[in-house]
Formats: structure tokens, sequence, C-alpha cells
């Protein structure tokens, strides 16, 4: 079986705003040519909300397509610890959302094989399509 490999990437404009509900997040995934399969837009989060985000997506794409064994190249450090961390820190500015997107994560990872790597940002392609529409 060949391992289907893509890129994650989230971003939110509006980090500094202090009401959650003004900030835009954006997640994309890529395939490992650089096309865009998803780029997905929320209300509220952070930006490692919108990368755990990109990962939930990313997961949520291959089971609908049938991927049972898929590569997922990040270059959140957040998204090694939360995807297969045990626990979600107390100190997120909203706990409950990254609660709900590692529970399903989790349920994904029961119906296929994910091996989450960490790449530098310089060769994240779902980056760099951020980079260029969204200048985030």
């Amino acid at each position: 079986m060949t391992k289907t490999i893509l890129y994650t990437d989230g971003g939110c404009s509006g980090n500094e705003q202090l009401d959650p509900s003004k900030r835009k997040m954006v997640a994309v995934v890529s395939d490992e040519h650089g096309t865009v399969l998803i780029d997905k837009h929320v209300e509220g989060g952070s930006n490692n909300i919108a990368e755990l985000l990109a990962v939930n997506e990313a997961l949520l794409w291959c089971i609908a397509n049938k991927i049972g064994d898929v590569e997922i190249r990040t270059d959140s450090r957040n998204n090694l610890s939360w995807v297969f961390g045990k626990k979600v820190g107390k100190q997120i500015n909203d706990r409950n959302v990254v609660t709900v997107l590692k529970t399903s994560i989790d349920a994904c990872r029961s119906q296929l094989s994910l091996f989450l790597r960490w790449i530098p940002r310089a060769q994240n392609l779902a980056g760099h399509y951020i980079e260029k529409k969204y200048q985030l």
C-alpha cells in the first residue's frame, strides 16, 4: 500500500484581538505536489488551533477518500504534542475547541494509519499557499 503524503498549515488573523470572535482562522491541506485540497475558514481560535484544525481536516479528507495510510507533514510542534499527547494543557485561549478537535482526530486515527511528521516551515507546501494568498 502506498502512503499518501499531505501537508497542513494553519494561520489566524486578528490574534491581537481579546475577543476571539473577531479572529479568523484558515486551515489548509495540500498534496505532495502543492495542490490545495482544503482551504477552510473558521471564526475564532489562534494560530495553534488553526494548525490543529488543518490536521483534523486532512484526516477527515483521508477517510472520505478511503485513504488508509497517511503521512501528514506539519511545521507545528504543538500539533505533535496535541495529537499524540494524552492531555490538552490549561493555558489555551479556547481549550474546548482544542478538546473537540483532538477527539475528532483520535476518532480518525482509529480508522487509518497516521504518521505525523514535523518539517521546517520552508518545506511546508500548504504554508507556502497561505503565505501567498493570505499573507499570514
